[in-house]
């Protein structure tokens, strides 16, 4: 139902402890319904208030008043209130919250306990001029069903510190407000925990619809991050914006074209008149039509320097939501402008009067632009890579194959320093060929000295059997600096295969499949200038031929999607996938039986000469 819809006049009230999210929640919520009247809370209904406020509002609330004065007041705010409320009213705590208020205010100054002083307040009120009658919902908002907790959790959010009488008021509040649960006071209960503002909103909506009022959906679009970019002038937020688009794919968006959008939406002249909590949820609805209209699963938003606003965006969307915050020294910011210094200063000043530089303190990241553009762009990378790579530690692992000799490299290498040991491609596993595959590991350290390297590769020797080392520092692994096959292996050390030593204090990060592909096409022109330098070298390199070949599968295979672990299920899968693929060369087992065999080497030449001929033809428009 719609305000114009209802049939009968509704109230609905949103409930709970102080710093729950009362207001925001309503504040959304108002713009939802059609003709919604968004009364607030009930201290704006009586002129008393206003006298009231000030140093001695406490005092007054706490120890001048009586109970039965303090009660009056509510109530009675209470009653103009729903006498001045449309058809559809949303209130700010609602008539169970105001007996709850009382209550928890007469269990501090009283000393009563909460039920008692619940039943006192109720009795008085039954004594009072009556509101008008209409049909109530009132929803209540928690972060935990433990009245411990909830006010706890209440207080952590206090932006002061407050002192033992507020304290001991919110841990009877909270108290009061879960007998009023057990009492079927609430028609809901939404927990919240520590869900972020829209989540919580679309919870709200979709409680509400369910009892028929007619309120806009939230559009759910599959947006995985949004990059809040403050800084000061020059500081290279622009920058880190044109990074973030051109080299990872992020839409890139400004916050002062979002609210200007937003004002024409609401009809209202000037954006920055609303409060910069009401600027963030206008913006973040702003955002959601974006991203459902374009499919955009990443955006950055420029610039933020208005701190309520971006603590607010943070609140809203959660972990989704990253504030960057972009630095540079002051002569570095002067020497990049194009204005004069005192020009500079003067935007300066008015960001600060915003709160631009408190940013800094609530930024998830923080990024010094004062060096080369190289240093933005690598440390851009590495925040990009950080945040949408999970970490897993996973079980242990046991070697198929060689588990002697695995086992005591791993314990030859590791020191306090080393973070991570692993057995790659085929080595300790059942396909690995005696006599024909090499050993290959991979080895994560906090730092790696050339000295470091050198003792290690000497430690490795082993008659017969090529023994190959790759190592990579902790950074190179977080940030993706690593070539494809080192991708490929970390994704299979979610299952721990391959794993020999895990420092205890060490998640592995673990790469995406899109990751492995991506970084598998890649590397595609360097496999296949390799394997057309194979070809052209005085006498075939059969193992070389072959292993390419087997790489330049598995590139197609990633591609579509498809993991193909041994040579014979590479070359099937291509088969059956790439039909006008005519690659058959022959199989492992014939290549090591006779690996200089001229009609073997003539088949293998044969399906490489077929398989580059097919990758040169693929992936060709049309004129």
């Amino acid at each position: 139902m719609s305000a114009a819809a209802v049939a009968h006049p509704l109230s609905l009230s949103l409930n709970g402890v102080d710093n729950v999210g009362k207001t925001a929640q309503l504040s959304w919520l108002a713009r939802a319904i059609d003709g919604a009247h968004h009364v607030g809370s009930a201290d704006k209904w009586h002129r008393r208030w206003a006298d009231l406020a000030g140093e001695g509002f406490a005092q007054w609330w706490f120890e001048d008043s009586s109970t039965a004065e303090h009660t009056a007041l509510m109530f009675s705010s209470h009653v103009a209130r729903r006498e001045a409320s449309g058809p559809l009213a949303l209130e700010d705590r609602g008539l169970p919250m105001i007996l709850a208020a009382c209550a928890a205010t007469s269990a501090v100054k009283d000393g009563l306990t909460p039920q008692d002083a619940l039943d006192e307040v109720t009795h008085i009120t039954r004594e009072l001029p009556q509101p008008a009658h209409r049909h109530e919902i009132h929803l209540l908002l928690r972060r935990h069903s433990d009245p411990t907790q909830e006010a706890a959790m209440s207080l952590q959010r206090e932006a002061q510190s407050v002192g033992d009488r507020y304290r001991a008021y919110q841990e009877a509040l909270a108290q009061v407000l879960a007998i009023q649960v057990e009492q079927g006071a609430y028609d809901m209960v939404v927990d919240q925990r520590d869900a972020p503002i829209l989540d919580v909103q679309r919870a709200i909506r979709a409680r509400i619809a369910d009892i028929g009022v007619a309120v806009e959906s939230l559009p759910d679009p599959q947006l995985d991050r949004i990059w809040v970019l403050g800084g000061m002038s020059e500081s290279g937020k622009s920058t880190v914006g044109e990074l973030l688009r051109d080299e990872h794919g992020v839409a890139r968006l400004k916050i002062g074209y979002l609210l200007e959008v937003a004002a024409l939406r609401a009809g209202e002249n000037d954006p920055y008149a609303w409060s910069e909590a009401e600027q963030a949820g206008r913006l973040t609805e702003e955002i959601l039509r974006f991203a459902t209209a374009t499919k955009a699963r990443a955006i950055s938003l420029e610039s933020a320097h208005r701190f309520g606003q971006t603590a607010s965006l943070r609140k809203t969307w959660g972990p989704r939501c990253q504030v960057v915050y972009v630095d540079a020294a002051p002569e570095t910011r002067a020497d990049r402008a194009t204005e004069s210094r005192a020009e500079l200063r003067e935007r300066d000043a008015i960001k600060t009067n915003r709160g631009a530089g408190r940013i800094l303190d609530v930024a998830d990241h923080v990024l010094d632009n004062s060096g080369p553009l190289s240093n933005l762009k690598l440390a851009v990378d590495s925040m990009v890579r950080e945040m949408h790579t999970a970490r897993v530690t996973p079980p242990s692992w046991r070697p198929r194959s060689d588990e002697e000799w695995l086992q005591k490299a791993a314990h030859l290498l590791t020191d306090d320093a080393v973070a991570l040991v692993m057995a790659t491609g085929s080595t300790g596993t059942r396909h690995w060929v005696d006599g024909w595959s090499d050993v290959d590991l991979l080895v994560v350290r906090n730092e790696l000295s050339a000295e470091w390297l050198h003792q290690a590769t000497t430690l490795l020797t082993r008659p017969g059997i090529k023994v190959a080392l790759s190592a990579f520092t902790v950074t190179d692994l977080a940030t993706h600096r690593v070539p494809p096959r080192v991708i490929h292996s970390l994704r299979g050390a979610r299952t721990g295969a391959g794993v020999l030593y895990r420092r205890t204090d060490y998640a592995i990060p673990l790469p995406t499949y899109r990751d492995d592909d991506a970084a598998s096409r890649g590397e595609l022109g360097l496999v296949l200038m390799n394997t057309r330098r194979v070809l052209a070298a005085d006498g075939l390199d059969t193992r070389a031929l072959h292993k390419h070949l087997v790489i330049l599968g598995r590139v197609l295979l990633r591609a579509d999607g498809i993991d193909a672990l041994t040579p014979t299920q590479v070359f099937d899968a291509l088969t059956e996938t790439h039909t006008r693929l005519r690659c058959t060369p022959p199989s492992l087992d014939e290549v090591v039986a006779d690996p200089n065999g001229t009609e073997v080497q003539a088949r293998l030449v044969h399906a490489a000469e077929n398989l580059l001929r097919y990758v040169d033809s693929i992936g060709r428009t049309t004129p």
